[in-house]
């Protein structure tokens, strides 16, 4: 019989060797792809509480700008308390850091503590949050200082802000909201 040209065909070990080829060719595609989603989860996650926290601080910024006091830190430094007077109301303001949360809770002045606390920020930790500065000769007013870390995955990013109490001053007392330390 007479073989003609072209028709020889695909052995079986031409099949096996190109179904190993394609299986790992498949297996790094995957284990890429995969590692992208999770890196981009990783990414997207820590954006999410740094966003949060950013918020949370630029929330901060106003409301310490008007207190007329802040207290010193306690609680192991993971709660604090001031007062805000804006034109004729008086609001106590209290943040703690717990359980990886920032949280927020205010009452009125002189007033009993009814209000629930409300989150600011998750994935937030610290262990000393807040810091009270001091009035100096140069610095007349009071000054909270917030450090903060905000972890996403296996990333960790710390934040320092200093926020002024513009209406107080060396007389100032700290203890103006003292009811809601319970």
């Amino acid at each position: 019989m007479r073989k003609e040209d072209g028709d020889a065909g695909f052995t079986l070990i031409d099949t096996l060797m190109s179904t190993v080829v394609m299986t790992v060719v498949m297996a790094v595609f995957t284990t890429s792809i995969l590692a992208m989603y999770r890196s981009a989860r990783t990414v997207e996650n820590k954006s999410v509480a740094q966003t949060q926290l950013s918020v949370a601080l630029q929330r901060l910024d106003r409301e310490v700008r008007y207190a007329v006091g802040i207290s010193r830190p306690y609680n192991g430094g993971q709660w604090v308390d001031f007062l805000v007077v804006q034109q004729d109301r008086k609001q106590c303001v209290q943040l703690k850091v717990a359980n990886g949360t920032l949280a927020r809770r205010t009452w009125t002045y002189q007033q009993a503590v009814g209000t629930a606390w409300n989150t600011l920020a998750t994935g937030v930790t610290g262990t000393t949050p807040f810091a009270y500065v001091p009035p100096t000769t140069t610095m007349g007013f009071q000054q909270l200082k917030v450090t903060l870390t905000v972890a996403a995955g296996t990333g960790r990013d710390a934040n320092t802000a200093t926020f002024t109490a513009l209406n107080s001053s060396r007389t100032s007392g700290n203890d103006y909201c003292s009811a809601g330390r319970s």
